[in-house]
């Protein structure tokens, strides 16, 4: 189990790396950091519905994994790298409404 260290520091570092990014992103910009419209609760709300679709897919294979049996590793990195493609398609959808256009349906 030479991998679980590994897996815990980084792990730990993303944690770390997203608290620290959202200090600074209130830190550069406090008057604007805690308003929040219908279109900025629009738009987060589109980035966790396309997020959440890497969370049941790495669930699933996760499943599959377990099923057949596969050693723990591949089964603890599955789901990390669910939760990290998740964490990333989430922000780049957030990102993308604000940029362009962003209309509710």
């Amino acid at each position: 189990m030479t991998y679980a260290a590994t897996l815990l520091r980084s792990v730990g570092a993303a944690i770390t790396a997203a608290i620290a990014l959202n200090i600074l992103a209130a830190v550069a910009s406090p008057r604007e950091a805690n308003k929040k419209d219908q279109r900025d609760r629009e738009i987060n709300r589109l980035g966790e519905y396309a997020g959440q679709s890497f969370l049941v897919v790495g669930g699933v294979a996760v499943l599959a994994l377990s099923m057949a049996e596969a050693d723990h590793f591949w089964i603890a990195n599955t789901i990390y790298l669910a939760f990290v493609l998740s964490a990333a398609l989430g922000s780049v959808a957030k990102i993308a409404a604000c940029r362009w256009v962003f209309q509710a349906w």
